[in-house]
């Protein structure tokens, strides 16, 4: 089985404090580390599970400046045979735009699969809608959230689904399709710096992502501005005597709606 796994370079922000410019029109982003996005390290893994068992090869695609190249050669240490950069000069925030550029990157190129992976969303943006662009770009077969793969036969897979209220749907999807990967579908396996290494001997495809964009209708979401929320009120302290304290808190109790 050929699978094509998309895959993310993103900013580490969990623990970062961000810095914002002053018109709102950029976030730095230069002192913070980036890495491989979470729920694509799950979709590279389940992809070479399924190659272990079943044979065939994947390959890693990545959109980005020549640094996401770092996340490709991760995805080749795991198992994958390739890996494909379409360069872009900057951020593409648009997922309308992004899936166009892959589709016409894979019709272009000729690249064959069976089914195409990725993340459920990305660490970055969060609009978890990627994929499912794709699909019907494609005009192929989607199905999102997917946390097991029981069964892959010569035309069809069958997938779990993971849905709200801890509870799972099975369903049958025709081949060739495009997935979305949950987090939790398996445990990634690590990598060691020389295995990236060593990944970085296996020769990656370089492009430009201009020679992709004909025929789309350019970016249909732009970002105009970067904030911080406004601060929420604090907490209110309630001082005085117990019979006090508790005639003030049945107060506002009563003010917020809570007590009638």
């Amino acid at each position: 089985m050929d699978i094509v796994v998309l895959t993310k370079r993103v900013p580490v922000t969990q623990e970062e404090e961000l810095k914002i410019a002053q018109d709102g029109s950029s976030v730095d982003l230069s002192r913070v580390p980036f890495r491989m996005n979470d729920w694509d390290n799950y979709a590279i893994e389940e992809a070479v599970r399924i190659c272990e068992r079943h044979g065939g090869a994947i390959t890693g695609v990545s959109i980005g400046d020549m640094e996401s190249d770092e996340v490709l050669r991760r995805a080749i240490a795991m198992g994958a045979k390739d890996g494909c950069l379409v360069e872009t000069k900057g951020i593409i925030q648009d997922p309308f735009m992004r899936a166009s550029l892959i589709k016409n990157f894979i019709e272009k190129e000729g690249i064959s699969f069976n089914v195409i992976f990725g993340g459920v969303q990305a660490e970055d943006d969060q609009f978890g809608v990627t994929c499912g662009i794709l699909a019907a770009m494609l005009k192929l077969p989607f199905s999102s959230m997917v946390i097991g793969i029981d069964e892959i036969q010569e035309n069809h897979m069958i997938l779990r689904r993971e849905l709200e209220g801890g509870i799972q749907e099975r369903i049958k999807i025709k081949t060739p399709c495009v997935l979305s990967i949950q987090s939790g579908i398996n445990e990634p396996r690590y990598v060691s710096i020389m295995g990236i290494r060593k990944a970085s001997k296996v020769e990656r495809k370089y492009f430009k992502a201009e020679q992709y964009l004909e025929g789309g209708a350019g970016s249909l979401i732009d970002v105009t501005r970067w904030f911080y929320p406004p601060k929420k009120e604090g907490a209110v302290m309630l001082q005085g005597e117990m019979e006090d304290t508790c005639r003030q808190l049945l107060g506002i109790l009563k003010e917020k709606g809570v007590l009638q």
